[in-house]
């Protein structure tokens, strides 16, 4: 007969808390400096004369021509932010990490890292549907890894307890716009270059749509309070 050898959960000692600690300030400073590169390298992919070998006489059709990957340029810098942002809300209540959260955020910015390659093909092979599909898939990766490790901080102690539960359960509704809008533009990259860079206009309808929803949730939270207090009165 084989006996069932139960192991109980690892303990946080105040070494592993430590080291978590310091782990996690050095994997911050990591993902600061990985997207203020890619921020930098959405710059770089503008028209260069020394690059594209133009002159004085092609610089008006130049940029009347180009205006498209400009459009997708300013697209992937506006998302780029908006993922900066939603990296910043959740390491600002993280009080450690651990080598699987770690690892859940480094493939997060590769994820974007990728994002930025197709960013750079698409503005040299304009137009072409594989390449708009591509950007669409590792933005959306990225922002479901975002979900996932948040979970994971969540169910693992990670998080300080600053957060009240409502916090917490409301974190991932804000983490969802970015990744479910580049879900949705990943068909409409079939319809052309224009109705697929008018497709991440959709961040506007969907993230009002789900701050509503969260408002929602935190009224309900708040009413179901009262109500007990006053039950127990």
């Amino acid at each position: 007969m084989i006996k069932k050898i139960w192991q109980p959960k690892k303990e946080i000692t105040q070494a592993l808390s430590e080291r978590g600690e310091k782990q996690l300030f050095r994997l911050g400073v990591i993902i600061d400096v990985l997207y203020a590169l890619m921020i930098y390298k959405l710059f770089t992919l503008m028209p260069n004369p020394e690059i594209d070998h133009f002159g004085r006489e092609e610089l008006y059709s130049v940029l009347t021509e180009s205006y498209l990957n400009y459009t997708v340029i300013i697209i992937g810098l506006v998302l780029v932010i908006l993922y900066w942002g939603m990296s910043n809300l959740q390491f600002g209540n993280l009080k450690r990490t651990n080598s699987t959260h770690s690892t859940l955020s480094i493939l997060q910015i590769f994820s974007l890292m990728l994002y930025i390659y197709f960013v750079r093909l698409d503005t040299q092979f304009g137009g072409e549907v594989i390449l708009m599909q591509m950007q669409s898939l590792f933005l959306a990766v990225a922002g479901f890894l975002s979900v996932w490790s948040w979970h994971y901080a969540l169910k693992n102690n990670l998080v300080s307890d600053a957060p009240s539960k409502l916090e917490k359960e409301s974190m991932y509704i804000q983490l969802m716009p970015e990744p479910i809008v580049s879900v949705l533009t990943f068909p409409l990259a079939w319809f052309g270059p224009g109705i697929w860079t008018l497709g991440w206009l959709l961040l506007i309808p969907v993230g009002w749509g789900l701050k509503k929803y969260r408002h929602r949730i935190k009224f309900l939270a708040l009413k179901k309070e009262e109500d007990n207090k006053v039950q127990e009165k």
